[in-house]
């Protein structure tokens, strides 16, 4: 699923990794945050650097959506590697991004399932991944 990902810098104790996004529309900056959010759960959120700050609703469309996807599965292989076990949870911000994730999760779940037990959410409900459903929200375990 990697690929070829962009360098990446680790920052804030390694709950933060940015990147740099170089191609047609030039350089953006782009951050991975793991936000605590429960127990051994972090949300990972990943977006531009936008006034110092996040904007994971930015559709910054600097053609190379493919290596960004990779750069951002790399901070999470990277991020579980100092905190095994935990889950991960992946939640868009709109339904462009749900349609996009659950493609992404579609096409390349053996892959992350070889570190990872997927499940995904419908709605209140969260059961084992099936890549014919339609997720609104998807949480990693990740395998030790």
């Amino acid at each position: 699923m990697l690929g070829e990902t962009y360098p990446i810098i680790s920052v804030g104790n390694g709950l933060a990794f940015t990147f740099n996004s170089v191609e047609p529309k030039g350089m953006i900056q782009k951050i991975v945050l793991f936000q605590w959010y429960d127990l051994n759960c972090y949300n990972l959120a990943f977006g531009d650097i936008v006034g110092g700050f996040l904007s994971d609703e930015t559709v910054s469309n600097n053609q190379d959506f493919v290596k960004v996807l990779g750069t951002v599965a790399k901070c999470a292989y990277q991020f579980v590697e100092r905190q095994p076990g935990v889950i991960l949870k992946i939640t868009p911000v709109d339904e462009g991004r749900k349609m996009l994730y659950n493609a992404v999760f579609k096409r390349h779940h053996k892959t992350i399932a070889e570190k990872f037990d997927i499940n995904g959410r419908v709605k209140e409900a969260l059961e084992a991944y099936d890549p014919e459903k339609l997720y609104d929200e998807f949480e990693l375990k990740h395998n030790i």
